[in-house]
């Protein structure tokens, strides 16, 4: 159970960061242009962003401070926040820098495509709730009904539990709710 605790927590986590950061590179990206250095941008990002990007990007910020090498304080960003739209970031920052050209332009384009990608994800969402909420309710209503037959006529359902062909069945009942399950998750999980 802590596992799966941890596990909800840590994908809430990230799915926060990811919906504030095309707004925190929209900002980093507008001060870069005033003419900003880097350093002063993330500081001023951390100061006014809320959750996990003002946490994140402080200790990027905390490790550029110590001495660690910029690109080395971006992977291990992306070591703590694993999530795709951040290694773009991440890549595009490193490029930016190795190659030249203006950070502040390549961080607003980086934002724009996260906020379509976000956006066109949610869509996704939406129209593939229906297949989702169709899962849950085939894997649930044989079970319902199973225990509703059980009440009403428990001596015939008896031999379903009793028995060892009945313990075959439950075997079956069980694969097939479980392949049926997948099967319905498998067609509408669609990945962007």
């Amino acid at each position: 159970l802590p596992q799966v605790a941890i596990k909800i927590l840590k994908k809430r986590r990230r799915d926060h960061f990811l919906t504030d950061l095309p707004d925190a590179l929209l900002g980093v990206a507008n001060m870069l242009k005033a003419g900003s250095n880097l350093a002063l941008a993330l500081e001023t990002l951390v100061e006014e962003m809320p959750g996990p990007i003002s946490q994140e990007f402080g200790l990027l910020l905390r490790e550029m401070r110590v001495g660690v090498p910029i690109d080395d304080a971006l992977d291990n960003l992306y070591r703590r926040m694993p999530v795709t739209e951040l290694q773009l970031v991440v890549a595009g920052m490193k490029i930016s820098r190795e190659v030249g050209g203006s950070l502040a332009d390549v961080l607003s384009r980086l934002a724009e495509t996260i906020r379509r990608r976000l956006e066109m994800e949610g869509k996704i969402k939406s129209l593939t709730a229906q297949g989702k909420m169709q899962g849950v309710v085939m894997s649930v209503l044989p079970l319902f009904i199973g225990f509703l037959l059980y009440h009403i006529e428990p001596k015939a359902m008896r031999h379903l539990f009793y028995d060892p062909a009945g313990w075959g069945v439950c075997a079956v009942i069980v694969v097939g709710e479980y392949l049926g399950y997948r099967f319905i998750k498998k067609i509408v999980s669609i990945d962007v």
